[in-house]
C-alpha cells in the first residue's frame, strides 16, 4: 500500500471529507451466554491494534470492512501474537488465529480486520442496516463469507446463522481539517505544528505514529495509540462518531470510502 503516487512528496491539507462507510456488523450482544471469545484486531501491517475479551452484553457487536484485505507473508515471518492481556491467541502465529485465512494467494494471506463496537441509539440512528446484501459491489461476497467464518470460529458453529450479519451504511460529512502525505512527512509536519495536531485530536506524535486523544459519547476521556507503516501514503484526520479522536487510514483504505472536500492546500515540500 505504499510507495509511488502522483502527487509530489509533502503534506496536503484538505478542509474535510465525505465518508460513505460500509460495514459488516455481527450483533452478538447477549445471544451467546456461554461464550467469551478473545478478539484481536490485526492491521494490514501485522500490528495487533486491539485485544479484548468479548463478554455477552446488550449493545455489543463486532464490525468489519466490507472489502477484502491482504497481508504479505513477509510481514508475518517469525512473528507471533504479542499482547499484555491474557488471550488464547497469545504466542500463536497470526495464521493460527481466525483473523487471517491460512491460505496464501501468491505471497499474501487474507486478513479479516474486525473490531468491537457499541450498537447504541447513535449507531442505529447513523447507520442504515439490512439483513440481506443490498449491493455486492460494496459488500463483497468473498469478504462476507470470510467474516462469517471468523464469527463462527469465535462464537461457535453456525453462530452467523443464529445471529445474522447486518449490512450497514452511513454517509458522514467530516468538516475537520485532514492531512494527506507519506508517513514520515506527516509525522514531521504535525510534530512541528502543534496547533494542527491538537485540532485533529492528537496528544503527541511517536516515532512511528501518534497517541490520539478524545472522548466517547458519554464524555469519557479516551486515548489510543496508532502505528503507521513506513514509506506509506496516509490520511490523518479527526474521527467523529461515538468516539471522537485522532485517527488515520492508508490512502488505499481512504479511497474505498471517502472523498476529499475541495482541492487541498500544499503545506510543505
Amino acid at each position: 500500500m505504499g510507495g509511488c503516487y502522483s502527487k509530489p512528496p509533502g503534506v496536503t491539507q484538505y478542509a474535510g471529507f465525505t465518508e460513505h462507510a460500509y460495514r459488516l456488523l455481527f450483533p452478538y450482544e447477549d445471544h451467546f451466554q456461554d461464550k467469551e471469545p478473545d478478539l484481536i484486531t490485526i492491521l494490514p501491517s501485522a500490528v495487533v491494534e486491539t485485544t479484548k475479551k468479548l463478554t455477552p452484553e446488550k449493545e455489543r457487536g463486532l464490525i468489519a470492512y466490507t472489502f477484502g484485505q491482504q497481508i504479505d507473508e513477509k510481514l508475518l515471518e517469525g512473528k507471533v501474537v504479542e499482547t499484555e492481556q491474557e488471550s488464547v491467541w497469545k504466542g500463536k502465529k497470526h495464521t493460527e488465529t481466525p483473523f487471517i485465512k491460512d491460505v496464501k494467494v501468491g505471497t499474501k494471506y487474507t486478513l479479516i480486520q474486525t473490531w468491537p463496537t457499541k450498537i447504541n441509539e447513535k449507531f442505529k440512528k447513523d447507520f442504515v442496516m439490512t439483513d440481506t446484501n443490498p449491493d455486492t459491489k460494496k459488500f463483497e461476497s468473498s469478504a462476507v463469507a470470510d467474516y462469517k467464518a471468523t464469527v463462527d470460529a469465535l462464537f461457535g458453529k453456525d453462530a452467523s446463522k443464529k445471529v445474522p450479519i447486518k449490512y450497514c451504511h452511513k454517509t458522514t460529512e467530516n468538516n475537520f481539517p485532514c492531512y494527506l502525505g507519506m508517513t514520515e512527512e506527516l509525522l514531521s509536519y504535525l510534530n512541528d505544528n502543534h496547533e494542527a495536531m491538537t485540532a485533529i485530536g492528537i496528544k503527541n506524535m511517536t516515532t512511528n505514529g501518534f497517541l490520539a486523544t478524545g472522548e466517547d459519547g458519554k464524555g469519557n476521556k479516551i486515548e489510543k495509540t496508532f502505528t503507521m507503516d513506513p514509506k506509506t501514503q496516509y490520511v490523518i484526520y479527526k474521527k467523529v462518531g461515538w468516539e471522537t479522536m485522532g485517527c488515520c487510514k492508508t490512502k488505499a483504505q481512504f479511497d474505498k470510502e471517502c472523498e476529499f472536500i475541495g482541492k487541498g492546500k500544499f503545506m510543505m515540500p
